[in-house]
């Protein structure tokens, strides 16, 4: 990933997931994503993120993220990094994830909540949701499945403190197509 200023194109960040070509620029913001990458055997949607150190902790991450789970949506599949994450790794994931689970949760309107189905729209793996709410005491196992606890308190305080993120992939601007598996013979 770059990031465009007056003086050219600055490399920012990098992120490798499953044989993928893809280009994308941001209009609002002078930045654009390339990336060429190997087949995963695990379907991992993520393989490997790096953002430079001077670049750190200005959302370049996050995006390299959320970039990935775009790519895994168009691809129709649900998606988890690597295993196992560094320590570093899992704050930024985890971060993420919760983020977007608490976004869905905030705006779901229905009685009714499935993991499934909230993998399936947002693009999170199963495992990776469940741990996310155990991690945040929202989720409990009864009866062989797992249930979610809806924790207005938690949901309240996140959407009192949501903020618009300043760096976003905007999902319509993506013009990619996912690679065709070989066949072998």
């Amino acid at each position: 990933m770059t990031e465009y200023d007056s003086k050219g194109c600055h490399i920012v960040g990098y992120f490798s997931k499953v044989s993928v070509s893809a280009r994308v620029t941001l209009l609002d913001a002078n930045e654009s994503v390339s990336l060429k990458e190997k087949h995963s055997l695990m379907n991992y949607n993520l393989s490997c993120i790096l953002t430079l150190p001077h670049q750190m902790k200005k959302g370049f991450g996050r995006m390299l993220i959320d970039f990935s789970y775009n790519l895994s949506k168009i691809e129709n599949r649900i998606g988890s990094p690597e295993k196992p994450l560094s320590d570093l790794g899992l704050i930024s994931y985890r971060s993420y994830w919760t983020k977007v689970l608490m976004h869905y949760l905030a705006d779901f309107e229905g009685k009714d909540i499935s993991i499934k189905e909230i993998s399936q729209e947002t693009g999170i793996h199963l495992n990776d949701i469940i741990s996310t709410f155990q991690y945040l005491g929202m989720v409990k196992y009864w009866k062989g499945k797992h249930i979610i606890l809806r924790r207005e308190d938690l949901i309240k305080e996140y959407s009192q403190h949501r903020v618009p993120e300043s760096r976003k992939i905007d999902p319509t601007f993506i013009h990619w197509v996912p690679a065709k598996p070989k066949e072998d013979g």
